[in-house]
């Protein structure tokens, strides 16, 4: 599982809760939440 943060507004993008994989979005995807570039997301490491 992968989670990926919007450096702008926290919104969270979680792999396991989506149809498509973050990384698998197009470059043209934005945040739901503040509209920023999928640049702004940052991949959360978990804890094993």
């Amino acid at each position: 599982m992968a989670i990926y943060r919007c450096r702008k507004c926290n919104f969270l993008y979680i792999d396991d809760e989506q149809k498509v994989c973050f990384e698998e979005l197009d470059d043209d995807y934005s945040c739901p939440r503040c509209s920023c570039s999928k640049k702004m997301f940052t991949k959360k490491e978990l804890p094993k």
